[in-house]
């Protein structure tokens, strides 16, 4: 009997059409990979919320903040985490080089930022020249100011009637309101209902919240003004998600 080799175009056109169909499977496991990873992400601040749910029952429906409404907003979480035990995992997006917290603070809060290994505490300035030297153990900004399950009043056109107030920390060091974790397509977030989504950045009248990305553009955020055809007016003011305290963001996230 003779056998019958392949010939060589035989051989590169089947390697040509393997090429083909890993050119064609790498961007969908790529993109399940990205959409495995955002879910994890949603699920642990769903974990974050129900356990600032419980301390908003236990609280008189005030969000955890320490004595000064002013101090670094990550601190509040830091005292959530304390007082509920959850894992420190819970405060990673995956999609992040930050890592879950490993020291605690003497009144046994987990530290969620360091300055140069040091506890950032209210007391420290976190400013352009330092930010780079932040290493971060929590990857979530925090709004807070005390957010009541539903906003009163009638919201204007095209705004719901949820804030939110946790999603993905915005890219401190580029500059950016918009976190920097999904190449700037959008962001995780969860709202005062308890349910999260990822949202993509759309025009303000696409927003259920009307300062979730634009830190403070309207004159000192919340001036009255229209934009995209939405009245930012009291009652659709929402304090935007941040980090470090109200300063320290108007320092780092400058007006576009």
């Amino acid at each position: 009997m003779r056998f019958r080799a392949f010939t060589l175009i035989e051989l590169l056109v089947v390697v040509a059409i393997i090429a083909l169909l890993i050119a064609m499977l790498l961007p969908a496991l790529s993109r399940a990979r990205e959409q495995a990873k955002r879910a994890k992400t949603l699920a642990h601040l769903r974990g974050i919320g129900t356990a600032m749910a419980a301390y908003q029952n236990e609280n008189r429906e005030q969000h955890p903040a320490l004595e000064s409404r002013e101090e670094k907003a990550f601190l509040g979480l830091s005292l959530l985490a304390r007082q509920h035990s959850f894992p420190s995992e819970y405060f990673i997006n995956p999609n992040t080089d930050d890592t879950p917290p490993s020291m605690l603070t003497r009144d046994g809060r987990p530290i969620l930022a360091d300055l140069d290994g040091v506890e950032i505490s209210e007391a420290s300035a976190i400013a352009p020249a330092n930010i780079e030297r932040v290493r971060w153990h929590c990857s979530y900004s925090y709004d807070n100011d005390n957010k009541r399950r539903r906003e009163s009043g009638r919201p204007a056109p095209g705004i719901g009637r949820m804030f939110v107030y946790l999603g993905d920390r915005a890219d401190y060091r580029a500059g950016r309101t918009f976190s920097g974790n999904w190449e700037f397509r959008g962001m995780c977030l969860l709202w005062t209902d308890q349910h999260g989504a990822f949202r993509t950045q759309k025009s303000l009248s696409d927003q259920s919240d009307p300062n979730i990305y634009r830190h403070n553009e309207f004159g000192g955020e919340g001036g009255e003004e229209v934009v995209d055809g939405v009245e930012v007016i009291d009652s659709t003011l929402d304090t935007h998600l941040r980090f470090f305290s109200e300063e320290e963001d108007d320092l780092l996230l400058p007006n576009p």
